[in-house]
């Protein structure tokens, strides 16, 4: 486990009802996104996903979740507003399909990366495109059952995403960075990368079935 780690998990699918409270602590800015989603579901997933967003810093912050503000990066990353340089407070959230996943760090950049695991695509053509030829060789190994395959490419993605994040880098510009070793060793394991901690969240949470996640942090 990374020290000074926070992980969160949350469930998206809430009731009216329960959209309805979460509302209250979202920002007019908040709300506005909200209302932009066209079908219900969607728009209860984002102002859960932003609601407990704010819930969880506000344990950190001891303060109200309302009360808290945002400002983001050119690629809309948010940080903390008017946060103390000497007690700075990073995170990170990401959401797929019915659940989000957050991480909380004190002093250190983090990115976090959360993907359902969709048996659909082609994970080739992909690989191909975004990963390192180890990485690719692992994904395709004849060892593999064609759902261990999925389940290697995703892991491989979901660090790729949650470096990027982290670094503030898009993920197409990470081809020559090589997590094999996170691939082959994917309980517990750390490695560290160009001044960054990277992890696959197998043990940490309590992951969704069909979930995979991996979380990135700046090492001191």
């Amino acid at each position: 486990m990374i020290p000074e780690l926070q992980l969160y998990q949350v469930a998206l699918d809430i009731s009216p009802s329960e959209a309805d409270r979460l509302w209250q602590v979202l920002s007019e800015d908040e709300r506005s996104r909200a209302d932009r989603f066209k079908f219900a579901h969607l728009k209860r997933n984002f102002v859960a996903a932003r609601a407990n967003l704010r819930i969880i810093l506000s344990q950190f912050l001891d303060c109200k979740a309302a009360s808290i503000e945002f400002e983001y990066s050119d690629r809309g990353k948010p940080y903390l507003k008017n946060q103390p340089t000497d007690q700075s407070i990073y995170f990170n959230l990401a959401h797929s399909q019915n659940f989000a996943v957050y991480a909380v760090c004190r002093d250190r950049h983090v990115g976090i990366d959360l993907e359902y695991i969709n048996l659909n695509i082609n994970v080739e053509s992909i690989a191909d495109r975004y990963f390192s030829e180890k990485e690719q060789k692992i994904i395709q190994s004849l060892s593999l059952t064609p759902q261990e395959q999925y389940l290697a490419f995703y892991r491989a993605w979901v660090l790729k995403e949650a470096y990027g994040k982290a670094t503030g880098q898009g993920i197409a510009n990470l081809l020559h960075l090589d997590f094999a070793t996170l691939l082959e060793n994917p309980h517990g394991e750390v490695l560290a990368v160009n001044g960054w901690l990277l992890q696959l969240i197998t043990n940490q949470l309590d992951l969704a079935s069909g979930y995979v996640a991996a979380v990135c942090v700046g090492n001191k």
